[in-house]
């Protein structure tokens, strides 16, 4: 009888359920479902939040970034107190591949923050493996911390990228089964070197290895004595690739300026006072779960790092670390171990955690937090940037000591494990996304400090953008540099036909164009009843008020008055049509543009400039009261409105401060125009270089 082959048709399988089981065999294809989560989290309204620009994100990206476009290579740039060059290198691609806008300026920052995730996963898993691994990168992914420096275009986030990969390669040279390998620690050298060359705080993480060391000094003396060539190695490949940024440093004077500023509890405690470095320290240590980065910058002010159970695990995972750290001290005066992975040392001590990673990940936190002690302010997320994957990590450890636990069942531990991660990272999402994304933009001080107020004036005039409305308008501002005017500019995309004009209402007001969007920074202004408020204006979600200047357009001070019918005008383009003196002593001048203003060069320059560059106005109004004999008396000089943003046909009024001294007797009051770099003035068309109005 001929056999017979009997088919059955294959069992029938559900995708999901396949999916699920594969996520349970490979940890690593969760870690990439974290990244794929962290980076969606990352570039989602990236335009938005933060609600605005902030000057640190303008100067470091179009000043310092556009001033290597332009061929200004450095390793190092004195611009705002001093900047590393590395992240301004990378950010110019961004910038000159998608402009000045969100992602010109902060696309970046969302690759390196998303980076930081995987790298907190291997890192993480090779620590203390995969359950800390992926609980540590899920939880930075998901945290407030993780979001604030990977969507803001500064250089800060690439710390904890060198950091991670500095230290990866580090632990895979000491416990490569090849001891004589020297590339692991070539390459760790090489991400410490660039970390120098990133952000000063990075400057502390070869510290770590090296106190590391002292510890297995003690403990495992042996895995040194197997190690030290490649250990030396990485000493060389990183003071190498430091070297240039040192000697560009040495080369420029007050280069560092920045961190003498910050090191004040520093220089205090040198001084023999340590009362602010204690406070600073207790703050520091409180940051898991009491106090925060005080700065409404970076932080609801306060708000810790953790909620709750995040700062129970954290502290849980500080107390895990410590006990195997100080059992490995104690089981080293009966075994000598000759690795860093030798089996016997978990096997003889009484902890789940392996004493030599516990005790490098605690010495990495407690050192990554020591500039926000050293520095001002107390606690500040940004100078503890260093520590930022280790704050996870050790959040991370009780999760990883459960799946270890021995009084645990065996099948119990990763189900437990895994319940007990997905708890921890849920809190941490629920607190820190809604704070992230919601609570923090949504705070007056934040809208100010990123200008949120602007991004709303352009909105609503970009509301059309087929016809925006008004084209022409005044908006005001405190001209506090020209920040102000470039982030108007970038959130209206540059567009040629949107011609804001901006004064500061405390002096000036603008006649024309007639409408302006006024009322903010809410500030005492003498022009407020100029205005009338236009039907639009309740459209407007912001401080801001769109009103039009109501006639007459001639100075608004009771007093002595001068009309010109024919103007006098500067050669400059700048042209006198009135003015008018109180005897309170204000003197009220109205100017108005002929022409195209002929103005010297006006390169944006960082705020605080580079040492010996001038980052002053260009062009100013001086004012002044003279005696009978021409004695100078009493002068006020100053320009508020931005000449860079005055067309032909504008005109406005200012105020200046001249109050005559007690019994002088005044006789005439001069002003004309000067260059406040040079002094020297401009003259009429007359080639006079002033105006001079004789008092009744």
């Amino acid at each position: 009888m001929a056999d017979i082959t009997v088919y059955y048709p294959p069992p029938r399988t559900h995708p999901g359920r396949e999916l699920a089981a594969a996520l349970l065999r490979r940890p690593a294809t969760w870690a990439a479902a974290v990244t794929l989560l962290a980076f969606g989290l990352r570039v989602v309204a990236l335009a938005d939040v933060p609600p605005g620009w902030r000057d640190d994100e303008l100067i470091e990206t179009l000043v310092i970034s556009r001033n290597i476009l332009g061929g200004d290579l450095r390793f190092y740039y004195p611009d705002a107190s001093g900047h590393e060059a590395l992240y301004h290198a990378l950010n110019a691609l961004f910038l000159a591949w998608f402009g000045p806008g969100a992602l010109g300026i902060r696309l970046l920052s969302a690759f390196l923050g998303t980076l930081a995730v995987p790298l907190t996963y291997a890192l993480g898993r090779r620590l203390f493996g995969p359950a800390a691994g992926l609980t540590a990168a899920a939880l930075l992914a998901v945290s407030f911390w993780g979001l604030m420096y990977s969507r803001v275009g500064i250089r800060h986030v690439t710390t904890p990228v060198w950091a991670l990969a500095a230290f990866y390669w580090f632990w895979r040279g000491t416990t490569d089964d090849k001891p004589s390998s020297v590339v692991p620690f070539a390459l760790s050298g090489l991400f410490f070197g660039l970390g120098f060359h990133s952000y000063f705080a990075s400057r502390g993480a070869p510290l770590i290895p090296l106190a590391f060391l002292g510890y297995v000094a003690l403990v495992a003396p042996g895995a040194l004595r197997r190690r030290w060539r490649g250990l030396l190695v990485m000493a060389g490949v990183t003071a190498l690739v430091a070297l240039p940024l040192y000697v560009a440093i040495a080369a420029q004077p007050a280069a560092e300026a920045r961190v003498g500023e910050l090191a004040l509890p520093l220089t205090e405690a040198l001084a023999g006072d340590f009362g602010r470095l204690l406070d600073h320290a207790v703050a520091a240590l409180a940051m898991p779960h009491a106090t925060g980065d005080p700065e409404w910058l970076y932080n609801v002010p306060g708000r810790p790092v953790f909620g709750p159970l995040g700062a129970v695990a954290f502290w849980l995972g500080v107390a895990l670390a410590a006990w195997s750290a100080l059992m490995g001290l104690r089981r080293k005066r009966t075994t000598d171990y000759t690795d860093f992975t030798d089996s016997r040392m978990l096997e003889s001590v009484k902890s789940v955690v392996p004493p030599l990673p516990a005790t490098f990940v605690l010495i990495w936190w407690l050192v990554g937090i020591s500039p926000s002690v050293l520095s001002v302010p107390p606690a500040s997320l940004g100078h503890a940037i260093l520590a930022q994957p280790a704050f996870y990590i050790l959040a991370a450890l009780p999760v990883a000591a459960l799946a270890r636990w021995g009084r645990v069942p065996g099948r119990w531990r990763a189900p437990a494990a895994g319940l007990l991660a997905a708890l921890l990272v849920g809190v941490t999402a629920a607190r820190d996304l809604p704070a992230y994304f919601g609570e923090w933009p949504a705070r007056g001080m934040v809208r100010y400090l990123y200008r949120a107020d602007v991004q709303d004036v352009a909105d609503f005039v970009l509301r059309d953008p087929a016809a925006p409305w008004p084209a022409d308008f005044g908006i005001t501002g405190l001209l506090a540099g020209p920040w102000d005017r470039v982030a108007l500019d970038l959130a209206l995309g540059g567009r040629d036909d949107v011609r804001p004009r901006w004064f500061d209402p405390r002096r000036a007001l603008l006649l024309w164009p007639d409408v302006s969007f006024a009322g903010y920074p809410g500030l005492e202004s003498p022009y407020a009843a100029a205005f009338e408020p236009l039907p639009q204006d309740g459209l407007l979600p912001g401080d801001y008020t769109l009103g039009r200047v109501a006639p007459p357009v001639t100075p608004t001070l009771d007093g002595q008055v001068w009309l010109n019918e024919a103007p006098v005008c500067f050669a400059n383009g700048l042209c006198w049509t009135a003015a008018a003196y109180a005897a309170g002593g204000w003197l009220e001048v109205q100017w108005r543009v002929e022409g195209a203003l002929d103005l010297p060069p006006l390169p944006l320059i960082s705020n605080p400039p580079p040492p010996g560059v001038y980052a002053g106005p260009r062009l100013y109004v001086f004012a002044q009261l003279v005696g009978p004999d021409g004695a100078f008396l009493v002068g006020d000089d100053g320009l508020w409105v931005d000449p860079l943003t005055l067309r032909g046909g504008d005109a406005f009024l200012q105020r200046h401060a001249l109050p005559a001294p007690d019994g002088a007797t005044v006789a005439a009051v001069l002003f004309g125009l000067y260059d406040p770099l040079t002094g020297e003035r401009i003259l009429t068309v007359f080639g006079d270089d002033h105006v001079r109005l004789e008092l009744e």
